[in-house]
């Protein structure tokens, strides 16, 4: 197999035109995407065109924009998209598969949300004169109503996305937990360790991915395990039947293709907690999974900033690569419970909403990103060289978070900061001076 590059990218939400900029260091970054072999993104939005339906179940704010933005991603460079992540059902399943009819009818291949759960969790394959790649696409970060469902007895089936989903267990000391226990039902909270009366019923109505009961001599309150431990924690643990469902179709891919790439979408962190740099607990054992199976590389994106980079088994786990594209302060509109849930009058605009919600632009963490670039040399992947990439958030709303190629200083703190994050899995990235910028590089052997 010949030499094969592929540039891989993190989050990228576009609510206005990118063709017609010019700014420094744009166009550079510009034609690395373009140059590369396969270049990759994650799509963090739906483009469900006019007359939309809000969905009732959402993470943060719906994303929905005008599908004509479709073709800033062809302009750029980019050859293939994953899909699967908490966006993807933002207004509803008729949404999502206008969208998927989008994508097909500019023949822009993409994976991880499909019309069946088949369908979602399928490899899509891009074809180049140095090989064949697979692109695979699964997300913990979602609802119930976005996982994909197969088709069944007088059922279709149903859109949405590959999911991963997960168990998160708060882990009480024991000496604690009964009293824990008893002040949580004398307050009214439904403590019986299946959640409802009815056996083998977890929850009433449960909008949480619970497939499987509370750990032993634990119980279930809303979506939240809790059990007894000598070690209190929060743990977070995948579904073992959505972890074998993605080997199963890594393990296809590799048969199929020379160079695997799986892209997973995970806001999970450490803890139980959102949009931090150490990954969840469940995240290092799916990826290692993963990669045993027959992955070449794992591609990270959801928690809008960067963590470590792990190289497994000469493999590289990018476990996430940030934002790419952010133009987030910019979107048109958002459905009037939006702006309810902030306490706003329900004539408010999106200008509105990010005059008064500035979490965003003051997180730097959310501004500052890298583009990776994967090598592969006769079917093995030989080095990932990092590029530092910059959005803008010193910039008015209306250029921030468009991404351009970092100068030299910021770069290298950039680069710094991946270092930092990538020590506890003992990887090493030489940072090194070309044409005025600096790149971080990451040999696999």
């Amino acid at each position: 197999m010949p030499r094969l590059r592929i540039a891989a990218t993190g989050d990228s939400i576009v609510t206005r035109r990118l063709s017609g900029l010019r700014h420094d260091g744009f166009a550079d970054l510009v034609d690395l995407v373009r140059s590369a072999d396969v270049a990759y993104t994650n799509v963090e939005f739906v483009f469900p065109g006019r007359g939309r339906h809000p969905s009732t179940t959402f993470h943060g704010t719906h994303l929905g924009v005008s599908p004509d933005l479709l073709n800033e991603f062809q302009w750029l460079g980019f050859d293939v998209f994953g899909m699967a992540n908490n966006h993807a059902t933002d207004y509803g399943t008729d949404g999502l598969l206008s969208s998927m009819e989008e994508l097909e009818r500019r023949q822009m291949p993409y994976a991880g949300v499909g019309r069946t759960l088949r369908e979602a969790r399928l490899p899509v394959y891009v074809e180049t004169a140095q090989g064949r790649v697979a692109l695979i696409s699964a997300g913990s970060s979602n609802a119930r109503l976005s996982v994909a469902a197969d088709p069944g007895i007088n059922d279709a089936g149903r859109p949405g996305m590959a999911p991963v989903r997960v168990r998160k267990t708060h882990y009480v000391a024991e000496e604690k937990f009964d009293d824990f226990r008893s002040t949580l039902s004398e307050s009214g909270v439904n403590v019986a360790a299946a959640g409802t009366t009815a056996p083998g019923i977890f929850f009433p109505y449960p909008d949480m991915n619970v497939y499987d009961g509370p750990p032993p001599g634990g119980f279930a309150v809303e979506g939240v395990f809790f059990a007894p431990s000598d070690r209190p924690r929060v743990e977070t643990t995948a579904l073992e039947r959505d972890v074998e469902a993605l080997a199963a179709v890594v393990r296809e891919a590799r048969t199929q293709a020379d160079v695997v790439l799986v892209a997973l979408h995970c806001h999970e962190g450490i803890q139980g907690r959102w949009n931090n740099e150490i990954p969840a607990e469940f995240l290092q054992p799916l990826a290692h999974t993963l990669i045993e199976a027959g992955a070449d590389a794992i591609l990270g994106t959801g928690p809008h900033m960067l963590r470590g980079i792990e190289i497994h088994k000469g493999r590289p786990i990018l476990y996430s690569l940030g934002n790419f594209i952010f133009s987030l302060e910019t979107i048109d509109s958002f459905p009037v419970e939006v702006y309810e849930q902030q306490s706003m009058d329900l004539s408010s605009t999106s200008a509105d909403l990010y005059d008064k919600v500035t979490g965003y632009k003051d997180e730097p963490r959310f501004w500052e990103t890298v583009l990776a670039q994967l090598v592969f040399e006769d079917g093995e992947c030989t080095e990932v060289e990092l590029v530092p990439v910059v959005l803008g958030r010193e910039l008015p709303r209306s250029r921030r978070g468009d991404p351009a190629l970092a100068d030299a200083e910021h770069g290298r703190r950039i680069l710094e900061r991946l270092q930092g994050l990538s020590d506890p899995f003992e990887t090493k990235l030489q940072i090194e001076e070309r044409d005025g910028r600096v790149v971080g590089r990451i040999t696999t052997s």
